[in-house]
């Protein structure tokens, strides 16, 4: 039986995954992009806890999930500059941290390491095509990288695609992992 933390988190990935996803960037919604980024934000700090932070691979996520949160929040405080710049880091964090999370499903059985297999293809390409844009700019603007920064050279009204694509992938893992969060499937197991 998932105990009340797992069963708390869950409910906050899946929520605030589709939550986020579903108000974007739009700034006449910043408050509840900030509710939804918090909600999330929280639902995966317990599900981190259920997984045992202790672990090296919970706590790599964590940290990329602060540094795509603290990015997520400069885009939609319009701070500076920080349109591009933050857009990308939040992309780039967010992929890793649920590379991380998926790294660490691997080293659980069942479909939990099932999971842990696809999310990590679906979130290797995509950080690796991200790098590859910064590396190689021509080679990232063939790929659409380009477009990424053509799409927030001006002031964010809409949710570029390259970004929904992400949350797409964060809506799907937080359904697969929330659910295994309430069904009992995740539990701080320190021999794991």
């Amino acid at each position: 039986m998932a105990s009340v933390n797992a069963r708390v988190s869950a409910a906050g990935l899946i929520a605030g995954s589709a939550a986020t996803l579903a108000v974007g960037f739009a700034p006449e919604l910043v408050p509840l992009s900030f509710v939804a980024l918090g909600l999330w934000v929280f639902g995966a700090w317990g599900f981190a806890d259920e997984m045992g932070v202790r672990k090296p691979l919970n706590r790599a996520g964590l940290v990329a999930l602060v540094f795509a949160a603290v990015a997520r929040i400069l885009v939609l405080l319009d701070v500076g500059n920080s349109v591009v710049s933050g857009s990308l880091l939040y992309a780039f964090a967010l992929l890793l941290a649920l590379l991380f999370w998926s790294m660490a499903f691997l080293h659980r059985d069942g479909r939990l390491k099932i999971a842990g297999a696809v999310g990590a293809s679906a979130t290797i390409i995509p950080i690796l095509a991200l790098i590859a844009g910064h590396v190689f700019v021509g080679v990232g603007a063939y790929w659409g990288i380009g477009s990424l920064y053509g799409g927030l050279s001006s002031p964010m009204t809409d949710t570029p695609r390259i970004i929904t694509i992400i949350e797409v992938v964060l809506v799907v893992w937080s359904l697969i992992a929330g659910t295994a969060l309430w069904t009992g499937k995740i539990e701080n197991s320190p021999a794991q």
